[in-house]
């Protein structure tokens, strides 16, 4: 296909210029030829560029749909990246295989363009999931939770992933992963998972590995998912016992805007003491509140630093991450995960006395509207 054709469709004068001004640099006159820039160019700059005009050109499905089976990598996952939405629905069974592409990166742009299409979707995928064999069976796997969430798999499936499950958790138990934090999270002063389930209304607690119920908060939390849709509220990772502390991931009560400062101190007056920490992957945001007895003793977060309480001796000798003030400029801000390891314990790491493992429990919320949907690493 004619570059200079393609060029002509295109409506954006911006993205026009940008992509014929990369064209004529590289000497490009056809479509294939970007993707042998994508797959032969040894300078990022040049790739990234490459990438670009690949997507903003709109070559058309059929032309995406056979990248789909490009030799390269980068190909392959940029083509995949160019179905989403209902429309993509009639391509549904052309991108099974992307499902089991051997690149990982790739797998997770098809899995993400399943993901969009639509719960009409889900017949195709329960049925490959049934006759299908080796990779794309697994794949549709994968699909089927993504699309709909682990309510829609079969008894069957869901036998296979607790046992599996099972495996990695005693697997787990000799090595340390670190976890993504960009979210908050309560530490309570207990050793009594069940207690913690039961104070917060939690139900149908299931075993999960540290890597699936961080991947369960951080899927659950960066959805881009209505209120009403009952996502952020659904679920809750809680950890085994560890140092003394018992983690909860996520709202640990019914679906309510209610501030951390009141969950603290419910929270501490039934167990005695309790913390909330929170970090941002994005931007500089960070907070803690500690409560004990049902008393808040400290709150602060960075971008409320107006209705901060309290003081902590452990802040002593650092800058809070607000205050840009001439006498602090000299100090390095502490973050919550500071707070975290001198005062509870810090889940960027799961090091130290661990016992038992962590589970997945519903709230009100997700036994109402059901788990949320998406493929989690195990």
């Amino acid at each position: 296909m004619e570059i200079r054709a393609l060029l002509d469709r295109m409506t954006h004068e911006d993205n026009r210029r940008e992509v014929g001004d990369f064209v004529a640099g590289h000497g490009i006159t056809s479509f294939d030829e970007i993707a042998d820039v994508i797959a032969g160019s040894d300078d990022s700059e040049v790739v990234r560029s490459a990438c670009r005009a690949f997507t903003m050109l709109h070559a058309g499905d059929e032309v995406y749909l056979a990248a789909t089976r490009h030799p390269h990598p980068t190909v392959r996952r940029m083509a995949a990246s160019m179905f989403r939405g209902e429309q993509a629905l009639r391509h549904a069974h052309e991108l099974l295989p992307v499902l089991a592409d051997e690149d990982h990166y790739v797998r997770r742009e098809a899995l993400w363009a399943f993901g969009t299409m639509g719960p009409d979707v889900l017949p195709l995928l329960q049925e490959t999931r049934r006759t299908a064999k080796g990779a794309v069976r697994r794949g549709a796997l994968a699909g089927i939770v993504e699309v709909a969430g682990p309510d829609a798999l079969s008894a069957q499936d869901r036998g296979v992933i607790e046992r599996y499950i099972r495996f990695k958790i005693e697997e787990e138990m000799y090595g340390t992963e670190e976890m993504h934090l960009c979210g908050g999270w309560f530490a309570i002063r207990t050793e009594d998972q069940n207690a913690v389930l039961q104070v917060c209304g939690l139900q149908d607690p299931t075993p999960v590995t540290k890597v699936l119920g961080g991947a369960a908060w951080n899927n659950d939390h960066h959805a881009w998912a209505k209120d009403e849709e009952h996502v952020r509220c659904a679920r809750v990772y809680v950890t085994g016992s560890w140092d003394g502390w018992t983690l909860v991931f996520g709202e640990p009560f019914e679906h309510a805007d209610r501030p951390v400062t009141e969950i603290c101190a419910v929270l501490s007056a039934a167990f005695g003491e309790a913390h909330y920490y929170g970090m941002s992957c994005g931007d500089g945001w960070t907070a803690w509140c500690i409560a004990k007895g049902g008393e808040i003793v400290r709150y602060y977060d960075a971008f409320k630093a107006e209705e901060q309480i309290g003081e902590l001796d452990v802040e002593d000798g650092w800058g809070l991450p607000h205050d840009w003030s001439d006498e602090n400029e000299d100090l390095e801000d502490i973050w919550a995960t500071d707070v975290a390891e001198e005062l509870s314990v810090n889940p960027t790491y799961f090091e130290g006395d661990i016992e038992g493992h962590g589970v997945l429990a519903l709230t009100q919320c997700g036994r109402t509207y059901g788990s949320p949907k998406g493929f989690l690493e195990i």
